[in-house]
């Protein structure tokens, strides 16, 4: 039984096959096939990029830094802004540390590390990368902040023990006297204040090390 349409392009045949070669083509593909007419144009399915052809044509525009050739460059350390949040967090784990010892009438020397590690991620957020220099600021600044609450520390405990009243400030010069003879009286409360500063070291000096917040 003879096709009753195209073989190759599906077009119904007529009566009179044009090539009798091959009956089964129309007149068209028989065209074709012999040089008479150019092939059709092949259409393929759009590729993944929405070019025009399956995987030729001009890929799809970039857009944004990279077609600029703009290569984002890492976030610049911030220093002063580590200083300034790393010395309000100091301000407050001082004054944490001081009012735990001032409410219960004893000196928790491993407090000292939680000041630093708190003064360590204060330093990291404000400087917004880590570094030699946040660790570095991050260490003073726990440095400070032990010495200050200290202070007030052993104040808290004189009150306690002799019931007199004392002047919440009485000068530079008395305050580093008190911390100092605190220090030497208790070496290993100053061996913790050396383990603080090196935590706070870390926790804001450390490759890598992102912020909290």
């Amino acid at each position: 039984m003879n096709p009753t349409t195209c073989v190759r392009c599906g077009a119904t045949l007529p009566a009179v096959a044009a090539d009798q070669r091959h009956p089964e083509w129309c007149a068209t593909c028989a065209a074709r096939a012999s040089g008479a007419l150019p092939p059709p144009p092949s259409v393929a399915p759009p590729g993944p990029t929405g070019a025009g052809t399956w995987g030729g044509g001009p890929p799809a525009p970039q857009t944004g830094p990279l077609a600029l050739g703009v290569v984002r460059a890492p976030a610049a350390t911030r220093l002063a802004e580590g200083l300034l949040v790393g010395l309000a967090a100091a301000v407050v784990a001082g004054t944490l540390w001081w009012a735990v010892v001032a409410a219960t009438e004893r000196v928790f020397v491993y407090g000292a590390v939680l000041v630093g590690v708190i003064v360590g991620h204060g330093v990291l957020i404000g400087a917004r990368r880590s570094g030699v220099g946040p660790a570095a600021l991050a260490a003073g600044s726990t440095l400070v902040a032990l010495a200050v609450a200290e202070y007030f520390v052993q104040r808290s405990i004189t009150i306690a023990d002799t019931g007199i009243s004392l002047p919440l400030w009485q000068g530079f010069d008395l305050a580093v006297e008190v911390v100092r003879t605190s220090l030497g009286d208790n070496p290993i409360a100053a061996l913790f204040w050396l383990v603080a500063a090196g935590a706070a070291a870390v926790t804001a000096g450390a490759t890598g090390k992102r912020p909290l917040l």
